[in-house]
């Protein structure tokens, strides 16, 4: 029988009004996104669905604040996990990219998607308070292209690779646009996703201390203790199946480059499972048909709105 894998990315994927037709129509997402929102309102005192789904802001609107676009972020991919699990669908193996790992963590059950979501809102909290803004670049090009271009790698770092024309840059606002600039003179298009820190560059570097002292204050189920029914958990970080995690591996998720497709290496059978995009924009899936062409992906998350139709088609592809 084939995997079933859950595919949870991050940063970049976010949009106001994303899954608004779940939250409006599926009964267990609103319930578990309501859950997980009371306590945001309790610990922080806003709320995560009052600014996703605020009916005066469209898709075209910025959702960069930190803390909110972390709690929203989390809160959709685990809740579609519930909504999910509600029909009878769930994971024998899930790959998290970037934060998409803790999603990936409360999903399988090894995180309390409370505690879950607390790392990630606090986590945000620090490095607003902490580092400088910065930024993220996605360039439709060949990777080799960082180091071939001088005013790339003098600039940014590789925060991912995702196929041979498609790689992700990190840095300094100034740096970015003077990268962005170069790119676009030879006819290379890059987009700037909405995050406003340098994520998995050595911008990060100040915080360690205070992420892994953060990371240590909530405790992990760890698969080695967990029922043998439990399902893998595969790193983006690491390219390989969790057997523990650490303070140090909740730091490294942040600051390594990405390695989602190297990791699907990690995935059993990996060549005959189908893939479910868990992520806001269903980025991860549309990664895949690129990088993985000929494998089974199933995005549910999208701008169009079809969320219940992908969950039916999805529900009727799966065997009984």
């Amino acid at each position: 029988m084939s995997n079933t894998v859950y595919l949870l990315g991050g940063q970049g994927s976010q949009y106001i009004g994303m899954a608004s037709s779940l939250y409006e129509k599926n009964s267990e997402f609103r319930r578990t996104m309501d859950r997980l929102n009371a306590a945001c309102l309790d610990r922080y005192g806003w709320s995560a669905t009052a600014a996703m789904y605020d009916p005066s802001r469209g898709i075209a609107d910025a959702f960069d604040d930190l803390p909110l676009s972390n709690a929203a972020i989390f809160m959709v991919e685990y809740s579609l996990g519930a909504a999910l699990a509600a029909e009878g669908i769930r994971p024998d193996v899930l790959v998290g990219s970037s934060l998409g790992e803790f999603g990936a963590l409360a999903v399988a059950g090894h995180v309390a998607p409370e505690d879950g979501l607390r790392f990630v809102v606090d986590m945000a909290l620090l490095l607003e308070a902490k580092l400088p803004r910065g930024g993220m670049l996605a360039v439709l090009g060949d990777p080799r292209l960082h180091e071939e271009l001088p005013i790339l790698h003098q600039h940014t770092e590789v925060a991912s690779v995702n196929h041979e024309g498609h790689f992700v840059l990190s840095g300094e606002p100034q740096g970015l646009e003077r990268a962005g600039a170069a790119l676009k003179e030879r006819g290379i298009m890059a987009v700037p996703l909405p995050v406003t820190k340098a994520f998995h560059s050595s911008a990060l570097d100040a915080v360690r201390e205070e992420v892994t002292a953060l990371a240590s204050s909530f405790s992990f189920a760890l698969p080695d203790g967990a029922a043998p029914s439990a399902p893998v958990v595969v790193s983006s970080t690491t390219a390989d199946v969790l057997t523990e995690w650490t303070p140090e591996d909740c730091w490294n998720t942040l600051r390594r480059p990405i390695s989602f497709t190297r990791s699907l290496a990690a995935v059993p059978g990996a060549s005959e499972a189908r893939y479910i995009d868990l992520t806001p924009s269903s980025s991860l899936s549309t990664i895949m048909k690129t990088s993985h062409r000929g494998y089974r992906t199933y995005p549910i998350i999208t701008p169009f709105g079809r969320e219940l139709d992908h969950i039916e088609a999805l529900s009727a592809d799966l065997p009984a």
